[in-house]
């Protein structure tokens, strides 16, 4: 008997479970610096897990968390904010165009 129809198809992922991946979304958002601090240390955990790719999303909305907790932080630059959130843009437009060039 043949149970391709209904089997369910495995996709590794470098998160633990569903309840991990959601405590991080929701920790990523949460106005409570130490909250998001964990959220990217697991970000930079499942980073250190994935091999091949990393999902663009997460990756992008981490650089951008990092750079909103340092303007919180008070101890950049008006310039060095500038210059981070750029990099954080142009990360975010490298990632996107690389990953559709692979697609094609």
């Amino acid at each position: 008997m043949n149970k391709k129809g209904s089997e369910k198809k495995r996709h590794v992922v470098p998160w633990l479970n569903k309840a991990e991946w959601e405590q991080v979304r929701d920790y990523l958002f949460s106005m409570d610096s130490s909250q998001q601090r964990f959220a990217l240390e697991r970000i930079s955990a499942w980073r250190a897990r994935c091999t091949d790719s990393f999902p663009l999303t997460v990756e992008s909305t981490a650089y951008l968390v990092r750079c909103q907790m340092r303007d919180r932080s008070g101890q950049l630059t008006g310039e060095d904010l500038i210059m981070m959130y750029a990099m954080a843009l142009v990360k975010f437009v490298n990632l996107t165009l690389q990953s559709r060039l692979c697609n094609l």
